[in-house]
């Protein structure tokens, strides 16, 4: 049997080698998110609110600012990324949770009506625009 024996710092190379692609998926993200979530909706203007509401499938509408405002990206002691709601920047308003998730443990706001909840963060997992961006911003590094 053949057995693969790695440098010594190996590891601490392809953490090195890794990193700017890392920070760019990171910054790429969160400028995303900063924009998708910066705009008011298509849906209904609600008195009292002042932007539109969104419609099911689109991402929340800006309303209070509060979710914008405590968007943020970190980087952990293992070298890895956070990107998303941080109370490290900003308080992270429940509407945050409660946007994801209708019945969000322990919270006091609920979204089970038949509008629903309007996940903005597991969305832009799988958004195809975001993908395309982090594409870009890696072509970059090359």
């Amino acid at each position: 049997m053949t057995r693969l024996t790695l440098h010594p710092d190996a590891e601490e190379r392809l953490r090195q080698y890794l990193q700017p692609a890392l920070e760019a998926v990171a910054d790429t993200t969160l400028a995303f998110l900063r924009e998708k979530l910066n705009q008011p909706g298509s849906g209904v203007h609600h008195p009292g609110l002042p932007n539109p509401s969104s419609n099911p499938g689109e991402y929340p509408a800006k309303q209070s600012g509060a979710l914008l405002a405590c968007l943020g990206r970190e980087q952990l002691a293992d070298g890895s990324w956070v990107v998303g709601a941080l109370n490290s920047v900003a308080p992270v308003p429940p509407e945050a949770w409660a946007l994801e998730f209708p019945e969000p443990p322990r919270s006091p706001i609920n979204r089970t009506t038949a509008y629903g909840a309007r996940p903005w963060l597991s969305k832009a997992l799988g958004d195809t625009e975001l993908h395309g961006r982090i594409r870009a911003a890696l072509n970059v590094l090359q």
